[in-house]
Formats: structure tokens, sequence, C-alpha cells
């Protein structure tokens, strides 16, 4: 599979700092037979966003997909926010970010994505679901433009739901119960 331009990385992080206006901590995991995927973390008051850069070296695509048009395939990268800064909260999402390349997984909004485990300790959000950010895509020369999906934080129960009554019918009852998405040590929101 072929890489990102040289510059595509360099072009993120500027549209990220354009965007928050502040300089990011950064945390970085490496995966094996993976580049590394880099988490930066924007302060904002009392809610932090966590933004993956790495994810959008490569193209998403099907790995079954005999050839891959890597000029028009979709490059994203995520942005979660949280409060009260969780523990270890950047190894899950570079987790999450990971998994295009390494499963082959082709993230667009409306997209179900589960660890398996919690985001943080003590969290019941185990995933979430994937959402348009609101920031802008970024333009790279010779590639698709990068979305910047958000993560929408969610427990097993609530994905579990999501499964069967879909995405968008978990979003609105979120919407309904004005339910804190960035508050991951939340209970379920009720599902009846």
């Amino acid at each position: 599979m072929t890489g990102a331009p040289p510059d595509l990385l360099r072009l993120v992080e500027a549209a990220y700092r354009q965007h928050f206006e502040t300089v990011a901590a950064r945390a970085s995991v490496s995966f094996l037979g993976v580049d590394p995927i880099e988490v930066l973390r924007y302060p904002d008051g009392g809610t932090d966003h966590y933004l993956t850069l790495g994810m959008a070296r490569f193209p998403m695509a099907d790995p079954g997909d005999a050839v891959i048009a890597t000029d028009t395939a979709p490059r994203a990268e995520l942005i979660l926010s949280a409060a009260g800064r969780p523990e270890s909260l950047w190894r899950a999402l570079a987790v999450l970010a990971a998994a295009p390349a390494v499963e082959g997984a082709v993230y667009q909004a409306g997209n179900r994505i589960d660890l398996g485990e919690p985001l943080c300790p003590g969290s019941r959000c185990t995933g979430g679901v994937l959402a348009a950010s609101g920031l802008q895509p970024i333009a790279v020369a010779g590639v698709a433009d990068v979305q910047v999906l958000r993560v929408l934080p969610a427990t097993q129960t609530e994905l579990a739901w999501a499964r069967v009554h879909g995405s968008e019918r978990l979003v609105q009852r979120w919407q309904e119960t004005g339910t804190d998405l960035t508050d991951l040590m939340r209970d379920p929101v009720g599902l009846t």
C-alpha cells in the first residue's frame, strides 16, 4: 500500500494548531508493523480534545480490494473530547486509529467502533460512534482530503443497542437525555 505524501502529517498538524490556536501536548504509540500513531491533546477549559496524527498516512480500503486508488481512497484522523484528563485515553485512541492499517477497517460517520475494554481505567465506555467533527477537511495535494471524525464515547450496552437500532437512534437518545459525552465515567443512557 502506498503511503502518504511527505507533507501530509505536517499539514494535518498545522490545521489542528490553527483550529485550536495553541500548542498540543503529545504522546506516541508504536504498533508492530505500523508507523507510530501520535495523539495530541489540546486543552479547552475543563475539556481536553485528543486528536490522532498518523492514521491518515494510508488510505482506508477493504483488504479484499485488488486495487486501491490511493489518490481518491478516504483518509481520516480521530478526535475524542473528554473531561478530567482520563488516564491512558491517548493509548486507547491510538489503538482505534491503528485499526484501518492493521485490520483494514474503513471508518466513516455512523460507524460503531469498539475496543472491547474500557477507554480508560474506571470507564464503562469501550468504544464509540463515529460522527462528523465540525473540523474542516484538510486538503493535501495528490490525495483525498483528510476527514477528522469525532468519536462519541459509548458503553458496551449502548453499542449493543445501536447494533440493533442503529447509531443514529443512539445519538438521538443521547441528545434527548442531555448525556454528557465528555464524561467517560458516566452510566449508560436509559434505552427502554
